[in-house]
């Protein structure tokens, strides 16, 4: 009987987070069906979701230079191409993983590739990370108190409102 529980357990925990994810995914799809082409052809053309649309506003709220409007241009420019072979990779890990779950692969190789994918991941963080501070470089320390004060009011709104 413990075993049967147990088995029970372990299935949840396995299948529960892929629930989540495909109900995530079902929702995204619902999202862009009721998106407007000129959107959908915007965020292709443009490369941006909602991070890249954040920062956008954030540096339209800056009151920009026009050189310093063409040095981020420049900066978001040369690091697009690589942003985007990293969010490729990182989609083929998430099917390679979601493809090893439902074989009779065996746990060490799933956690292979899950440490795979956290490396992905974390390749991609630190490449945003390196991105914003080669922005504020490019900013005054007022645009940077500014924009600090953005940023706070903005976790504000999203986690108190």
């Amino acid at each position: 009987m413990t075993n049967w529980k147990t088995l029970a357990i372990s299935s949840i925990l396995v299948i529960l987070p892929f629930s989540v994810y495909a109900a995530k995914a079902q929702s995204n799809i619902n999202q862009i069906q009721s998106t407007s082409p000129m959107e959908i052809a915007y965020r292709l053309g443009q490369g941006r979701g909602k991070r890249g649309q954040r920062m956008e506003k954030l540096l339209q709220n800056l009151d920009l230079s026009d050189e310093q409007s063409q040095q981020v241009k420049a900066i978001q420019e040369q690091s697009a191409t690589t942003a985007e072979d990293l969010r490729e990779q990182i989609k083929a890990q998430r099917q390679e993983m979601q493809s090893l779950f439902a074989s009779d692969a065996n746990t060490d190789e799933i956690r292979s590739e899950f440490q795979a994918g956290q490396q992905l991941r974390q390749q991609l963080s630190t490449n945003r990370f390196e991105i914003m501070l080669q922005i504020r470089e490019i900013l005054t320390p007022e645009q940077r108190e500014k924009a600090v004060e953005l940023m706070e009011q903005r976790h504000q709104r999203r986690f108190e409102g």
